[in-house]
């Protein structure tokens, strides 16, 4: 069927054989139909959750058409659903207040079967196209704001070893050192950039689950961070089941890895230890970041993984943050059809725990 088979038309009407005999007839053709008798009981349901498309009586006793149209064009969340009037008011001025109102066609009674189906399929799919276009966008949208958060990470390790470079404290070993640190930083960057330029071309071929060694991309992540997490003298815990494989996309792990690492060494105590771990969970493998931190305070968490919602825990080596790499990173575990949550390590600190379909 076309793309607007099992749209939800909500049938208005006060008149109990007018609402049955639309229903009727969009049933046939494939409709999912909501009848509704009055205009304080659409705009009920409708609050609770709206049709694809809405068949409105223009004569009604209490609230006509025109009062419901109204109320839903004041409401954002309703702005853009789309209203045929069916009436039986042939009045040219009747007709252009409709419009005015906000109205995307009408219907005449009697109206002719064929004509009011072709009214409703064609504004149903041009909803479902604007729905598909919206999420489109808003997907887009979250993979580049994913793509500039990571980014962030790496330069910021760049600049932290910029700022340590000019310290003329600092010794010339050190300096060596902060210097390898400057190109690691640059050539994790350039890999990233390179992972996600090769996720997009894998997504267009259709390819975007693989399975992957755990221990193999925990690893990677530790050593793009190494240098920055030795800048505050922290060091690393390896915990990795060395057979372990999930399934997931590479990019997407990379990226939850990287956000995960970069938090802990960004709120955890200098001189600290992180532990990451993979290890076996029922037909699942699990990916731990695991620091000696502050952790995270219970209004905190209450907000932990919604967009731009930086935590009340002040960082530690002044590094910025934006409250957005939680939210992302568990829409793409989430995606990935794993997911994503926080625990309170015993003893102190924050665990976070990457869970992923095992490859068995």
């Amino acid at each position: 069927m076309n793309d607007s088979s099992h749209a939800l038309v909500m049938v208005v009407d006060d008149q109990e054989a007018n609402v049955r005999t639309v229903g009727a007839l969009l049933s046939r053709a494939g409709f999912d139909v909501a009848p509704c008798y009055s205009g304080v009981e659409a705009l009920d349901r409708i609050a609770v959750g709206p049709p694809d498309l809405v068949l409105l009586d223009m004569r009604m006793p209490v609230m006509d058409g025109f009062q419901v149209l109204e109320k839903l064009r004041a409401d954002p969340a309703t702005r853009e659903l789309p209203v045929i009037f069916l009436t039986a008011d042939h009045e040219r001025e009747s007709l252009v207040r409709a419009f005015g109102a906000g109205a995307v066609d009408y219907v005449t009674k009697p109206f002719v079967p064929e004509e009011l189906l072709a009214r409703v399929r064609t504004h149903a799919e041009l909803k479902i196209a604007r729905d598909r276009l919206s999420r489109l966008a808003e997907e887009r949208q979250q993979s580049l704001e994913l793509i500039a958060h990571d980014l962030r990470n790496h330069f910021t390790n760049v600049l932290f070893a910029c700022d340590l470079m000019s310290n003329e404290s600092v010794a010339a070993t050190q300096r060596a050192r902060l210097g390898e640190n400057i190109r690691s930083s640059a050539n994790a960057g350039l890999m990233f950039l390179q992972a996600v330029l090769d996720q997009a071309a894998d997504e267009a071929r259709g390819v975007t689950m693989e399975p992957l060694p755990a221990a193999q991309m925990a690893q990677e992540c530790i050593d793009a961070f190494s240098e920055h997490a030795a800048g505050k003298a922290m060091r690393f815990d390896l915990r990795l089941d060395r057979h372990l494989l999930v399934k997931g996309q590479r990019a997407a792990v990379q990226h939850v890895l990287q956000n995960l690492v970069s938090n802990a060494i960004k709120y955890a105590p200098r001189e600290s230890v992180i532990t990451v771990a993979a290890v076996r969970h029922e037909e699942f493998g699990r990916l731990q970041v695991m620091d000696q931190g502050p952790g995270v305070s219970s209004t905190d968490q209450a907000m932990l993984f919604r967009r731009f919602a930086p935590l009340s825990s002040q960082t530690t080596g002044g590094e910025k943050s934006t409250g957005l790499g939680l939210s992302l990173a568990k829409q793409k575990a989430r995606a990935m059809g794993g997911d994503l949550w926080y625990d309170p390590r015993p003893g102190g600190g924050a665990c976070f725990t990457l869970e992923l379909p095992r490859v068995d």
